[in-house]
């Protein structure tokens, strides 16, 4: 079994633990299967990745968590007062560690399996609870040396040693608030609501860590554009309040001898609150938290809202489906995509990027400029619209997704049921996949467009959304022919996705080229209009002329 160099450093301090009463060798031997156990689970931010076979994912993970530990170091390069920029970098730090520990890791510090299995075996609970806390430790200080590591150098080459070894305790610092603020937050989550809702609730944690991530690489090239910015410091009231001031103080009191009230109370807050948390765990949180995870076990009582959901499902399958087996598996569609949180991690990070790509594109518009009512309306006067089409590109490839699941190996129900047409699964999944997700999100961009180019843009609009659903039919057209939430994700091929991606991007640029060219022409949108719809339903009458057949073997 594999050897770990962080095991071969605690076998050097084996006799600290021997002396507390602990079972060193037994502890090992549960620390060695919890290492191996972290290299075969696939980070969150891995997730939208299609590496879930890859050896290694964790130190691949640590890779990309260095990445952007080094666009948020790039901060000390800028001309801030000191306290301001730390400020900031610490802000964004704590705000990474604190996300990833409750997205990742609360699959540890909720762990009731560990004592089911080992308790009931001559396993001492002080082992246990010491394997579990050095397997805490050794995952949060990788983590925190990954994405405080670009701060750490580039601040020992802008300020020297001191600033390095102070930068050093600081991070230890917020590693044992971390700790402590995730075990309160879990406790005070499991003491109000039951575990389903936890689940849900760290489930969204991972789902703004994916999100964070993927929009922070669009900004890496904007990040130099601040410098020019003039920015002064004074102090206020709600500084006291911010968990990032805290911790940038002392940079103020020890690098530029700030020695001035303000910075003095929020040094020592930074201090006394760490202490005053861990005294608060130790004595109120630690003794309860055990019966506490015991409401992991029990199931959500949502039936209401169930019921609501359900009624507003069936109302539009009878408006938007024509066939009984069609609206079944419309609504199962949506009530699937709802709860499958694996799957919303793969799809979110998409949706959120076709929202802010086009913002992207505006603030290129405006770099360089000041910003002025003169500035937007110039804006809105131009074609700057067809940016949407960036956006669709987005949301293209994300419907084939759809056919995997975590719930995979229920999908022997498409052999049970008498399904006699799969052209009736695939239609219902396909208009579920667009009112749950593509229509809300093309809503809410439209709101956007109109705010900025006025009710002039609607017929744009209208043209936009008609080439996404026949890109989509094209998209279904030339993709293979599979069943909804059929397969697992570690099977989703890369050659596939990146064609799917190409095709999407490819098509969508002739259609925004097809869309500005016909914009010159009197009634040109209208004349695009009409042949938009033509092929819609001419795609959509061709593509679902499926049989069994059809269908790759794998998904039945």
């Amino acid at each position: 079994m594999k050897d770990f160099l962080v095991l071969k450093l605690l076998d050097k301090i084996s006799f600290i633990f021997i002396a507390f009463g602990i079972d060193y060798a037994m502890m090992r031997k549960i620390l060695m299967i919890k290492l191996i156990m972290d290299e075969r689970k696939v980070p969150t931010v891995m997730m939208s990745r299609n590496n879930s076979k890859a050896k290694g994912s964790f130190r691949s993970s640590l890779l990309l968590y260095a990445l952007i530990g080094f666009i948020i170091g790039i901060f000390m390069l800028v001309p801030f007062p000191l306290f301001i920029k730390i400020n900031i970098i610490i802000g964004m730090i704590l705000f990474m560690i604190m996300t990833t520990m409750i997205s990742d890791f609360s699959s540890v510090l909720l762990d009731v399996d560990d004592k089911k299995i080992l308790l009931v075996r001559p396993v001492d609970p002080r082992t246990l609870n010491a394997a579990k806390l050095i397997h805490i430790i050794i995952y949060l200080f990788s983590l925190a040396m990954a994405i405080s590591g670009g701060s750490l150098i580039l601040g020992l080459s802008r300020y020297g040693f001191w600033f390095f070894l102070v930068f050093l305790f600081v991070i230890a610092l917020i590693c044992g608030f971390v700790i402590l603020f995730t075990s309160f937050f879990h406790y005070a989550i499991l003491t109000i609501f039951n575990g389903e809702t936890l689940k849900d609730i760290i489930n969204y944690f991972q789902i703004i860590l994916t999100v964070c991530t993927t929009v922070m690489s669009q900004f890496i090239g904007r990040l130099f554009d601040v410098s020019h910015l003039n920015m002064n410091f004074s102090p206020h009231w709600w500084d006291l309040f911010l968990p990032s001031a805290w911790f940038a103080a002392p940079f103020s009191l020890l690098m530029e001898h700030a020695f001035n009230r303000h910075y003095s109370l929020l040094s020592l807050i930074g201090i006394i609150m760490p202490v005053i948390t861990l005294t608060l765990y130790i004595r109120v949180v630690a003794p309860r938290f055990e019966k506490k995870l015991q409401k992991l076990n029990n199931g959500s009582s949502s039936n209401g809202s169930f019921r609501k959901r359900g009624f507003l499902q069936r109302a539009v399958s009878n408006v938007i489906c024509f066939h009984p087996l069609e609206k079944v598996f419309f609504r199962f569609t949506v009530r699937m995509l709802a709860n499958e949180r694996k799957l919303k991690l793969k799809l979110y990070p998409g949706l959120a990027l076709s929202i802010v790509m086009p913002l992207i594109f505006f603030l290129n518009f405006f770099r360089g400029k000041q910003l002025s009512v003169n500035s937007f309306a110039q804006m809105g006067q131009g074609k700057y619209y067809l940016f949407l089409y960036f956006s669709i590109a987005l949301l293209l490839p994300l419907f084939s997704l759809i056919s995997t699941s975590e719930n995979y190996k229920g999908a022997w129900i498409y052999k049970a049921l008498p399904v006699e047409n799969p052209a009736m699964v695939l239609k219902g999944a396909f208009k579920g996949f667009l009112y749950k997700f593509i229509i809300p999100v093309y809503l809410f961009l439209s709101l956007v467009f109109l705010a900025i180019f006025g009710f002039r843009i609607i017929i744009d609009l209208t043209l936009i959304f008609i080439n996404l659903f026949v890109l989509m039919l094209i998209i279904f057209r030339f993709s293979n022919k599979e069943l909804p939430f059929y397969k697992d994700f570690q099977y989703t091929q890369n050659g596939d996705n990146i064609g799917i991606a190409l095709l999407s991007f490819g098509s969508c640029g002739g259609a925004a080229a097809l869309h500005y060219g016909l914009g010159f022409i009197p009634f040109g949108i209208v004349i695009n209009i009409g042949i938009s719809l033509i092929f819609a339903i001419a795609l959509w009458h061709f593509n679902f002329k499926i049989s069994w057949n059809d269908i790759i073997e794998d998904s039945v």
